[in-house]
């Protein structure tokens, strides 16, 4: 069976100007007017002799001319041919190939002592030596930014020094968004033979390939008994109360392998120095959560990581963490009152662990605002100009804040606060209500939204409506506790003796948390991820590396430091997708494997042998023969 198309095919009506000739010759044909000389009849029949031999000239040239113009049809028209039953050349027809190689982080999978992409970039070369001068090469990674600056169209062979530069990512393409860019690379090759390979592990998630374009996969060595352990997960676990050097940190280690895994090795470093080790023991294909306790040395931000010691896939063993601590966290009362109200005094000496500096207005700088992480506002006075500027300050530099009302409110700022925390604050009232509503998705009220309050009453406090506030807390419809970004309010009266919520069990707990919430002291989960885009002015890569740009695509797992070097310095952990760690296999429906003989099976060409140049050729040969004819009878009349 042989198979014939064309690239053109609708140009192959130029085919039909083949006729043109022989109308031509049809129409141009006279018939000569017949005188008769008896005397020369010798001549006659030599003539005779001379017009059956140029008829038969005339037929020639004219099959030749008709075949010249119908080779250059097919030629423009861009026939293929190919035959399974022609033996196959040791030269392939000239073909566009690209090679789609996933980097995701589970090609870094080590068995034997060589990886996935090491076995990868070993079939890449084998591909190199199987090409000639005639192909095009390109090869595309998961890694959107290194195709933008080598995914490009190689004649002959892919340079080795690019495939040498290739590595795992992060952040991973998607088989059929590195399909597009195949697709894209091909169709710029203006090449008719056109073949994609896909080296992949296959732990991908399970998809189908459409192209027009054959796609084939070349298989990597497959894996005996596939063991990997992931360490998905940790934080640091809050403290409530009397904060201590001694912090626990909480983590998760996963076992993907079939084997039970005893006495691994886990560790935890911060700040760089490995503060405590750990042997744990994972059954097969089940995770454990543990903690292990570390001694902090230093206040402020602290970041590292957990580590399990896994030697067979090393890309998942780390998760990232970043939390602030401070054994004494730097608190600043803003008020006009020496003597502060008994309840919120004694929160705050809990949370802060001594006397809280009160600070009147007139005498707090904004130089010195870099001083402390928190501040409480109570009964301030009006509200001045520096007083706003103050507040104004606070809330550019994101710094916490925490309203508390006493016993006066002037109209001034009830308008401010109504307008920074979405109410209409009314008047004080002392109609007691009971709290029926806790926020339990509120870091702050998280602890105590599933308890029953004992003192559940507030008499005392100031009425709000609310205009789209964030009730944290509140009661018939009533808000006595609002939040909007590092600020938060509360609308009972500090100052009265008049609220059993005072006494009950979870108000301490409730304060404790209010002002970890706004001194972003609270624990955070490391829900930052590879992709994110980080807003800042000042940013400290893992490496070291400082840049000032307002914005930054995060591409590399590890601790980032917002503001360096300032007062106002806080780190962000930025983990990986642990979703590669799994054992999942799914080969991408929609393709073939080649199998173990696969470098045999290469440049398999679709369309088979281009014939245009051949068709060219010969046509040429037609016009010098036409020409060699022509001249040929023309020496001879002479």
């Amino acid at each position: 069976m042989f198979q014939l198309s064309f690239l053109n095919a609708s140009l192959l009506f130029f085919a039909a100007a083949t006729i043109l000739p022989l109308l031509i010759w049809l129409l141009a044909k006279k018939k000569p007017l017949k005188v008769l000389f008896p005397t020369l009849r010798f001549i006659k029949q030599s003539k005779e002799q001379e017009k059956s031999r140029s008829k038969l000239k005339n037929i020639l040239l004219l099959i030749i001319r008709m075949l010249i113009i119908l080779l250059v049809a097919l030629a423009v028209a861009r026939p293929m041919f190919s035959s399974a039953k022609l033996k196959p050349s040791a030269k392939h027809p000239p073909t566009a190939l690209a090679i789609m190689l996933d980097t995701s982080f589970s090609m870094d999978y080590a068995e034997g002592g060589k990886s996935y992409l090491q076995h990868a970039k070993e079939a890449i070369s084998k591909i190199n030596s199987k090409a000639n001068t005639d192909d095009r090469l390109i090869l595309i990674s998961s890694d959107e930014s290194w195709n933008r600056l080598h995914s490009q169209i190689y004649a002959a062979k892919i340079p080795q020094t690019v495939i040498d530069q290739v590595k795992v990512t992060y952040n991973p393409l998607s088989p059929d968004k590195m399909l597009e860019v195949a697709e894209t690379k091909l169709k710029d090759s203006q090449m008719p033979n056109q073949e994609v390979y896909l080296i992949s592990d296959n732990r991908m998630d399970a998809i189908k390939l459409k192209s027009s374009i054959p796609i084939a996969a070349i298989p990597l060595p497959e894996t005996q008994d596939y063991e990997n352990l992931a360490c998905p997960s940790a934080k640091a676990l809050p403290q409530l109360v009397d904060k201590k050097n001694r912090q626990l940190l909480q983590f998760t280690i996963e076992n993907h392998g079939q084997s039970d895994r005893r006495d691994v090795l886990v560790k935890a470093v911060i700040n760089d120095i490995k503060l405590a080790e750990k042997f744990v023991s994972i059954p097969a294909r089940k995770s454990i959560t543990e903690t292990i306790g570390v001694e902090l040395q230093t206040d402020g931000w602290q970041s590292g990581y957990i580590e399990v010691n896994d030697e067979a896939q090393t890309q998942d063993n780390r998760c990232y963490f970043a939390f602030p601590f401070y054994a004494k966290p730097r608190l600043a009362v803003i008020s006009q009152n020496r003597n502060l109200p008994y309840f919120l005094s004694s929160a705050l000496g809990i949370y802060s662990g001594t006397n809280p500096q009160v600070i009147s207005p007139e005498n707090l700088s904004l130089a010195a605002l870099d001083n402390y992480q928190l501040f409480v506002i109570y009964e301030p006075g009006a509200l001045s100009p520096k007083l706003r500027e103050i507040i104004t300050t606070l809330q550019g530099r994101k710094l916490g804040v925490l309203y508390c009302l006493g016993n006066t409110l002037p109209a001034d700022q009830k308008a401010f606060l109504g307008s920074t925390f979405a109410l209409e604050i009314k008047d004080r009232s002392d109609k007691a209500i009971s709290i029926d509503q806790i926020n339990k998705h509120h870091y702050a009220t998280t602890l105590i939204s599933d308890k029953a309050l004992k003192n559940s009453i507030v008499a005392d406090y100031w009425l709000a409506v609310s205009k789209g506030a964030n009730a944290v807390v509140s009661a018939a419809n009533t808000p006595l506790m609002v939040s909007a970004d590092k600020q938060v309010l509360w609308l009972w009266n500090m100052a009265s003796l008049n609220n059993p919520f005072f006494i009950d069990p979870a108000f301490p707990v409730l304060a404790f948390r209010t002002l970890d919430y706004i001194a972003s002291t609270q624990i955070p989960e490391n829900t930052f991820s590879i992709g994110t885009v980080l807003s800042f002015n000042s940013l400290k890569l893992p490496q070291g590396e400082i840049i000032n740009s307002r914005r930054y695509l995060v591409s590399e797992p590890g601790i980032y430091l917002l503001e360096p070097d300032t007062p106002r310095s806080s780190a962000v952990a930025v983990n990986i997708d642990y979703s590669d760690s799994k054992a999942r296999l799914n080969t991408p429906r929609g393709i073939k494997n080649l199998g173990k003989d696969w470098q045999s099976r290469l440049f398999f060409s679709r369309l088979g042998h281009d014939l245009w140049k051949t068709l060219l050729a010969i046509a040429f040969a037609l016009v010098i023969l036409e020409l060699i004819i022509v001249k040929s009878e023309e020496a001879r009349s002479k």
